[in-house]
């Protein structure tokens, strides 16, 4: 049952459940995906939740990716051709330094996770998009190709990872999953996926794990009243 919003993308549907109207104190881990965050610092402090991956605390992503002075900043995913999402690679080193810094700030950077498992399964020309978790399509195991970080990239395929505003933004930006050992997986402004070199500069959406303890403060979370979000004991 809708009980508010007209469908538009800054007035979204609003359904019975989902409706509350008084969230203060209310732990992040309960809320939807695609609900938005009001998270880090100026231009780039809108995010939106994706998943509850770990189970306990909430996967979120910024909107769009990250800009500087109105302008889409652009990365390699790493100099030295390096297919494989690391804390060492050109893009996360400054995922988890100067992102870390000079986009979020300790207020935000004590809300996230420490340390998450990132999955960087091979995902080739026609192939599912479950490659990148999984070692099958049928998802009987998970894929020992994985990483440790604090702040990484969405996989293909994964929920939010399409195109942030199809066509009216021209820029690409990067996955974690690698296409070939030579070539990783990029989103283009079309909302189709392709491949890259690594040494090839794209846009950055950061992807990070919010603690179990991050509760709302404000907010409906909405594009236009994003949620407001604190860290609990």
């Amino acid at each position: 049952k809708i009980v508010d919003g007209d469908g538009t993308v800054d007035n979204p549907y609003r359904l019975n459940g989902d409706n509350d109207t008084d969230l203060s104190g209310t732990l992040l881990s309960t809320r939807y995906s695609g609900e938005y965050i009001r998270f880090g610092n100026d231009e780039n402090n809108l995010y939106r939740i994706v998943s509850h991956e770990n189970g306990v605390g909430t996967k979120i992503v910024s909107a769009e990716p990250l800009k500087s002075s109105g302008t889409f900043i652009t990365s390699a995913f790493d100099s030295n051709r390096s297919v494989n999402y690391s804390r060492s690679t050109t893009i996360g080193t400054f995922l988890n330094g100067e992102y870390l810094t000079s986009y979020v700030d300790s207020i935000y950077s004590d809300m996230i996770e420490d340390s998450t498992t990132w999955y960087l399964g091979t995902v080739g020309s026609g192939a599912s998009y479950k490659l990148a978790k999984y070692t099958d399509t049928v998802m009987s195991s998970l894929t020992s190709s994985t990483t440790e970080a604090k702040v990484g990239l969405l996989r293909f395929g994964e929920l939010m990872s399409g195109q942030f505003d199809r066509y009216s933004n021209n820029t690409n930006y990067w996955t974690l999953t690698p296409h070939s050992t030579s070539f990783v997986r990029d989103v283009s402004s079309d909302g189709s996926t392709y491949s890259d070199s690594p040494s090839y500069s794209s846009g950055v959406r950061p992807s990070i794990n919010l603690k179990s303890s991050v509760s709302i403060s404000g907010g409906t979370g909405t594009k236009s009243n994003p949620f407001v979000v604190t860290l609990g004991s």
